[in-house]
């Protein structure tokens, strides 16, 4: 629900990152040019202290940084965050490549006993020579792995995970490299993996992928120019956001039998609130699991995604909604959405 960058640029500077796009207005020199938020523990401890409307929720460190680049072990804003969401019991969803995110395991800890905490680890191909031409400033593959381990080897209540995404065509989608990744997840003892989607490209983001991808891997050029709709030129990038549909379908399948077969969850378990808003979330979690699996398959997904999105965020307990027999008000809640909330809550 809510969302803080500590940081502005990465210095893990990874090939593909979507951060650079223009959207987002971050340094031109990604990975080199770090923007240190001054102060930002303090305006967050005082937003939250004044807010009126704010109820607690996950919070995710980071969108489009990660928390613990190199520059988090001198500046510690992330830290610093992560005590100030504890004060005031917000939960947090922590996304990272970095072993810094060890430093921090006992306030992870105490934030999860006392809300929720999840750690999901970015890792995109256990094969060493792809993963230095994607992401050559982080950990290794193994490295990130072992994060997972040693996370649930030292808590108790924080979720870890491996948040597959994206998976870079014709560097990571390989069958073999699909698997490994899934076998090495479980064997990490993690709680989930995370996929979903196939690789985005547009503008800045695009070009300098392109960029590179073309010094390092000519030969995929022509397929990725198949795959985006294109005609590789380095000055601008006129391609699809997504790969076709049918590509990204295919490797969801192959993803879903392989989680069956290792029995390895691909949903996160998520934040269960103790006030009114409880059984609208268990319903929610419900419906936008079921959206997920359809989306990820090519079927329609959207009217149940956002019937569990408009419960989630009512101002009021659906049970008291129910009372009043007034569910289908809700947009998106048809008959049989109705039906499944109903025997849901005994109503």
């Amino acid at each position: 629900r809510y969302g803080i960058n500590t940081y502005n640029g990465c210095q893990f500077g990874c090939v593909y990152c979507d951060s650079r796009s223009e959207k987002y207005y971050l340094p031109t020199d990604f990975e080199n040019e770090i923007i240190i938020k001054m102060n930002a523990a303090e305006m967050l401890d005082k937003r939250l202290t004044n807010a009126r409307t704010l109820l607690p929720d996950i919070v995710a460190l980071s969108g489009t940084t990660d928390p613990y680049q190199p520059a988090e072990a001198k500046f510690k804003n992330t830290r610093q965050c992560l005590e100030v969401l504890l004060k005031h019991k917000y939960p947090v969803h922590i996304i990272t490549k970095s072993k810094l995110v060890l430093r921090d395991l006992d306030l992870l800890e105490t934030i999860g006993k006392n809300s929720w905490a999840t750690i999901s680890v970015t890792i995109s191909t256990i094969n060493p020579k792809a993963a230095r031409f994607l992401e050559q400033r982080v950990p290794v593959p193994q490295v990130r792995f072992n994060i997972i381990r040693t996370i649930k080897e030292k808590s108790k209540h924080i979720q870890a995970g491996v948040l597959f995404i994206p998976v870079v065509p014709y560097l990571c989608d390989a069958d073999s490299n699909l698997e490994e990744m899934v076998k090495n997840t479980k064997e990490s003892t993690a709680d989930y993996i995370l996929f979903g989607g196939g690789m985005t490209m547009r503008d800045l983001q695009a070009k300098w992928f392109l960029k590179h991808l073309k010094a390092k891997y000519p030969e995929l050029i022509e397929r990725y120019e198949e795959l985006y709709q294109f005609k590789y030129n380095p000055q601008t990038y006129a391609g699809t956001y997504e790969p076709k549909k049918s590509y990204s379908i295919n490797i969801h399948k192959k993803l879903f039998v392989l989680c069956q077969k290792y029995k390895l969850p691909y949903r996160i378990k998520r934040f269960i609130p103790n006030d009114f808003r409880k059984d609208n979330y268990l319903i929610a979690e419900k419906l936008l699991n079921e959206a997920y699996g359809l989306q990820m398959l090519g079927n329609a997904w959207s009217n149940t995604h956002w019937a569990g999105q408009n419960i989630q965020n009512l101002k009021e307990s659906i049970v008291d909604v129910a009372k009043r027999n007034e569910l289908q008000k809700i947009r998106n809640v048809n008959e049989g959405i109705e039906s499944f909330i109903r025997e849901s809550i005994n109503l």
